[in-house]
């Protein structure tokens, strides 16, 4: 392996508590290469991340603000990472820079793709506050410009054998150019645990986001169904930063009448979603386009029973796995709810089974063969 002569910028821009997506990613793989490789890397963080990446030298770490995505991705990020004299770029985004030092561009999904599920369910009640239709328009024609000759430019990187084909097929790439190299989990933290008496009355949980995308109103509807149908009593646990979405879902419960079968617990730490997973019945996935699936991955690691929404992505993670598959629509999710609710071998066999699976995946092989590549690609 050649050894570098400049410094890899790492884009961690992006590092933050989105533990559902690129934060997630970029936490765990830019806190192990700037531990395992100090000589190798320099971060370009946004004002929050250094805490979150260990204990780093401030001299390898760029502070940048908050800029648009084409600004900072078309010239900040080269720029920097030319003024430091960098041999490569490793970015986790849709486009990459067209100039500059050599790029490995680390591409969660096909944004085509997403672009046309969320059109065919327009229809939603819920609506992303960040993303007005014209900030949307403004992204997608961003993307619809670059992404194909960034790609073409960089050598890039899919966490799934999916995804890679649908870059192949969608965007006219080489295969040579596409390395698949699956995501991970943390079996240190994600796994079964003992609740110490928490939460013994039976419960689903859902972890969900100001995404819309998650449809955590879809699930609520599932749930009530569900509720209707039971006569124990059962529970509905929804943890993650809601934003201004968290009033009209807890309306929309309300209407329903489930407001006091569900509770709404916003942003929470680890260590009390792994509990969370741990003590569910059943924990539920209802988005209907993934990148990889760090979430279902991380409910397995937990021995959690997942009930999903089938994606390529997910469906490729979970072979063999206790999964219960649903349609995006109320009235199917809540008869998967009913299919797990009592099957308590199928419940046991997730404690071992899911798990078992889940170790197929690790941040530590992910990360030393991100880095084996960008030394290639840096060389």
């Amino acid at each position: 392996m050649a050894r570098l002569t400049g410094p890899i910028v790492l884009d961690l821009r992006d590092v933050g508590r989105n533990r559902r997506g690129v934060g997630r990613v970029l936490t765990e793989l830019g806190s192990r290469l700037l531990a395992w490789y100090p000589e190798h890397y320099h971060a370009i963080c946004g004002p929050d991340g250094p805490p979150l990446l260990g204990d780093i030298d401030a001299d390898r770490i760029t502070i940048v603000g908050h800029q648009s995505q084409a600004v900072y991705e078309q010239f900040t990020l080269p720029f920097m990472a030319s003024r430091v004299r960098a041999r490569a770029i490793y970015s986790h985004q849709e486009c990459g820079a067209l100039w500059g030092p050599p790029l490995l561009l680390h591409v969660p999904e096909d944004p085509e793709i997403r672009w046309s599920k969320s059109s065919a369910r327009a229809t939603t009640q819920l609506v992303d506050p960040s993303s007005s239709p014209a900030r949307e328009r403004s992204r997608r024609i961003y993307s619809r410009l670059l992404m194909n000759r960034s790609l073409r430019r960089a050598h890039v990187v899919t966490s799934t054998r999916s995804t890679a084909a649908d870059l192949a097929q969608f965007h006219r790439i080489r295969t040579d150019q596409v390395t698949v190299v699956n995501l991970g989990v943390d079996l240190d933290k994600f796994r079964p645990v003992d609740n110490g008496g928490q939460d013994p009355a039976p419960y689903l949980f859902h972890l969900s986001s100001n995404d819309p995308r998650e449809h955590p109103d879809v699930v609520i509807q599932a749930f009530a169904r569900f509720a209707a149908q039971v006569p124990d009593a059962v529970r509905l646990i929804i943890a993650g930063d809601l934003g201004p979405n968290g009033r009209s879902l807890e309306q929309l419960a309300a209407e329903l009448g489930v407001s006091n079968k569900v509770a709404f617990l916003g942003w929470i730490p680890d260590e009390q979603l792994v509990r969370l997973y741990t003590g569910a019945t059943a924990t539920v996935m209802a988005a209907a386009d993934e990148g990889f699936g760090l979430q279902p991955l991380e409910a397995m690691a937990c021995g959690s029973i997942v009930v999903a929404v089938p994606t390529a992505a997910t469906e490729e993670i979970a072979v063999g796995a206790e999964v219960e598959w649903t349609a995006l629509e109320a009235g199917p999710m809540a008869t998967a709810f009913a299919a797990v609710w009592t099957d308590r071998a199928r419940q046991a066999r997730a404690v071992a089974v899911n798990r078992e699976i889940a170790s197929n995946f690790s941040w530590d092989r992910m990360a030393k063969r991100l880095h084996e590549l960008l030394c290639e690609v840096g060389s």
